[in-house]
């Protein structure tokens, strides 16, 4: 039996049938009763069958929580992006509009590095900003 590989299972379950009693026919008691005379212990073998049904339950519930967090990740996107996108066109018409020259490449710049729509605030918070310190201060209309 220096090659044991050479047969297929079905010859060697054909082998074992013929050699021993068929396990099938045998009670759980009298299969414990042999294997307790021949003082084998199954505990490491069942503790492996065990962890790998584990092993296996877990890779399942894994799998279907990446399936999970994938339609939902989907599912924000398609509530997040619109906004964005919309965030992103009004920009895009007010550095248009409103600014020129070096100033508007910019912030041209500054809107195509946006990452979110965090980004995209802070951005027209600052061209809000820019408009008040450009806009004429209506107390030196009064001075004059």
């Amino acid at each position: 039996m220096s090659n044991s590989n050479q047969h297929t299972d079905a010859v060697w379950d054909r082998f074992f049938d013929f050699v021993a009693e068929p396990v099938a026919t045998l009670s759980r008691q009298e299969v414990q009763a042999q294997l307790s005379e021949h003082k084998i212990d199954v505990a490491p073998a069942v503790s492996r069958v065990q962890r790998a049904v584990a092993t296996a339950r877990a890779s399942e519930s894994l799998q279907a929580a990446a399936a999970t967090r994938a339609g939902l990740v989907e599912k924000l996107a398609s509530v997040v992006s619109p906004k964005i996108e919309g965030l992103k066109e009004e920009l895009n018409e007010i550095i248009n509009g409103r600014l020129s020259g070096s100033l508007q490449a910019a912030y041209f710049r500054k809107l195509n590095e946006a990452a979110d729509e965090e980004d995209l605030q802070r951005l027209l918070e600052d061209i809000e900003r820019l408009d008040l310190l450009e806009a004429p201060d209506e107390t030196d209309n009064d001075i004059q």
